[in-house]
């Protein structure tokens, strides 16, 4: 009996914490504020807002057209808007329409074509481009010129990944760079504030991009060098390894620098001819006929022995702009010809900096006149011939400027960089 009632004692005091637990459980449960509902703002959207003012009377009319005025009104979303007013809109509508608008036309010949001609999927590209799904205040965006601030637009790049959007890069005035761009356009005019975002506007359209870097420098004429070349470093290797993938790939931000077909020309040109001199003894009519052949030979003289893969591959990769902000060097900078300042001296790091970390990269020199560009120029730390002081070899002009690749952004320049 006395075991008996130790068992059962046993038993009451492991049933204690049980019946303590669900003693608590028996309390009056924890009251929690209720969500409140959202108070959205009222007044006029930013469609609204540009309806109002007649001098954005044509970008009202390209939203129309793109069917996005309700979207663009929604007081439950907020937007950054970067338009463009009538001014902007007639230089757009001018090269849209190939001159067939002149820019002296009525207004109303401007607003027929945006309601009409141009194609709608057209005004849906370039107001989804425009658009950025959160507001930004210029005076939130970052200063530093370079690199610049992407900021992702309303064009979703891949379906499955609703968040990796096609950016637009703006970047906010500063003492030192006084003009505020979005792109290379600067802004024109003081920001106006509907009540769903802010609108910003631009010197013109700031278009979409239609392509990737690969398929735009193919299409170059004056590229056959450049390509030939990359054909010529993509030797061996595989996947994003290669210079050719890496133009293609969709997700990225680049700047390259291609050297055009007269750059490459003249290279040849000067390799072969000094290195014949040295073998003839200083024969000049036979190294001018050896150099004259090697130019003849057209791009296909990059994939003979006269050079290795090697020498060109890091010539390539000398017009691959790099960063580390990963903590590796990778060519993720997308550089407008305005994000390079004019502090003097001022250097860039390129792809070659993923072999040689110390490498000082490549020299960049850009003169503005008001908010634009009119010159830059680039200058490799090689000479030609070799052994030269670092930076002191013919400066590459740059002859076509911010080209606006879906991946990145390229300039025509007119002489190879050396990168030793």
């Amino acid at each position: 009996m006395k075991r008996i009632n130790h068992h059962l004692k046993t038993i009451g005091i492991a049933l204690l914490p049980a019946l303590l637990i669900l003693a608590s459980c028996n309390k009056e449960p924890e009251q929690f504020a209720p969500i409140q509902t959202p108070v959205y703002p009222t007044g006029s959207g930013i469609a609204a807002t540009l309806a109002a003012n007649p001098n954005f009377s044509m970008y009202t009319a390209l939203i129309a057209r793109a069917g996005l005025t309700d979207t663009l009104n929604n007081n439950t979303k907020t937007f950054t808007l970067y338009a463009t007013d009538n001014t902007g809109m007639k230089i757009f509508v001018n090269a849209a329409s190939g001159g067939a608008v002149p820019l002296n036309a009525p207004d109303a010949v401007f607003l027929g074509f945006i309601s009409t001609t141009l194609p709608v999927a057209s005004a849906v590209g370039i107001v989804n481009y425009n658009t950025v799904g959160q507001k930004f205040s210029m005076t939130s965006i970052g200063t530093a010129i370079f690199p610049n601030f992407p900021l992702p637009t309303e064009i979703i790049l891949d379906p499955t990944q609703p968040f990796v959007r096609l950016p637009i890069f703006p970047i906010g005035s500063s003492p030192y760079a006084p003009y505020a761009y979005v792109n290379n356009l600067p802004i024109t005019a003081p920001e106006m504030t509907a009540s769903n975002g802010v609108i910003e506007t631009t010197y013109s359209i700031v278009a979409p991009p239609q392509a990737t870097l690969k398929t735009m420098i193919a299409a170059e004429p004056n590229l056959s060098y450049f390509r030939a070349a990359v054909a010529r470093a993509d030797s061996g290797a595989v996947g994003l390894n290669k210079f050719d993938s890496l133009m293609g790939y969709g997700v990225t931000n680049m700047t390259i620098l291609a050297p055009n077909d007269l750059a490459f020309q003249n290279l040849i040109y000067g390799l072969v001819y000094s290195q014949t001199l040295a073998v003839t003894g200083g024969n000049t009519a036979i190294a001018a006929a050896q150099a004259g052949g090697a130019v003849a030979a057209g791009p296909a003289f990059l994939s003979t022995n006269n050079v290795t893969t090697a020498q060109v591959k890091g010539i390539i990769a000398y017009h691959f702009l790099a960063s580390n902000s990963t903590g590796t060097y990778l060519p993720n900078i997308r550089a407008f010809s305005v994000n390079f300042p004019t502090t003097p001296g001022f250097f860039v790091k390129t792809l070659v900096n993923t072999s040689f970390a110390t490498h000082p990269g490549i020299l960049a020199v850009p003169t503005f006149a008001g908010p634009a560009v009119t010159s830059l120029k680039f200058t490799g730390v090689g000479t030609f011939p070799s052994g030269g002081t670092p930076f002191s070899g013919t400066a590459a002009h740059v002859t076509k400027m911010d080209n606006l690749g879906a991946n990145g952004v390229y300039h025509i320049i007119d002489e190879v960089l050396l990168p030793q």
